[in-house]
């Protein structure tokens, strides 16, 4: 958000911005990142209100746009092999493990780069937290695949946009994405473990989330 607000408007007093100074920005973006720069433009204009260092919130005529959201859903059988069959190729190697451990244990991309495996246990960092609140989950491995996992150290090797590039190459498919990964986990879970213990191994609420967006059977 940084360089699309920086030099427009860096250089001025924030009671002298106003609506049109911002049009002009939003003008130029579109889909998530329009949403991300209303949000964060917003929320500075209303602590500035809520200090008494504007009589106004000039954001309240830049109208919101939800982006559009491509569906997910769960990979099919043929998918899975796929994707098992192709992580096994050199050139895929390096992402083997992450792209395993978002298969296996649900996380979201960028929880891969808080997260470690102690004993039988995956822990990571729930990202999904208000207010900055840090919470941990703790999902454990199954027995099958212990030896997989259990000395393994966990990795970031690319941006998660840049992962999800690599995905899509892994897969030869622009239509699927790596969170397709975390409906499928999610999706089989749902068929064996209790909902409450799944709610927690996702990081979400059961009755937002798991149940009505991530479970596809």
């Amino acid at each position: 958000c940084q360089r699309y607000l920086y030099a427009p408007l860096g250089s001025m007093p924030i009671s002298e911005i106003k609506t049109i100074d911002i049009t002009k920005i939003m003008n130029t973006v579109e889909g998530r990142l329009y949403e991300d720069l209303r949000v964060v433009l917003n929320s500075v204009f209303k602590y500035a209100l809520a200090n008494g260092m504007l009589t106004h919130n000039p954001m309240l005529l830049i109208p919101f746009k939800k982006a559009e959201r491509n569906n997910r859903r769960a990979l099919t059988k043929a998918e899975k092999k796929k994707l098992f069959e192709r992580l096994e190729m050199p050139e895929f190697s390096e992402y083997k493990l992450p792209f395993m451990i978002m298969y296996y244990f649900g996380l979201r991309p960028c929880e891969l780069e808080d997260s470690h495996f102690e004993g039988d246990f995956l822990v990571a960092r729930n990202a999904k937290r208000k207010g900055g609140k840090i919470e941990y989950k703790k999902i454990p491995i199954h027995k099958d695949f212990r030896s997989m996992f259990n000395t393994a150290e966990v990795t970031m090797p690319h941006r998660t946009d840049v992962l999800n590039r690599i995905f899509k190459r892994i897969m030869d498919d622009e239509e699927v994405t790596q969170y397709f990964l975390r409906h499928t986990f999610a999706t089989v879970c749902q068929q064996y473990v209790r909902p409450d213990i799944v709610d927690i191994w996702m990081g979400d609420s059961s009755e937002r989330l798991v149940g009505r967006v991530y479970t596809h059977f």
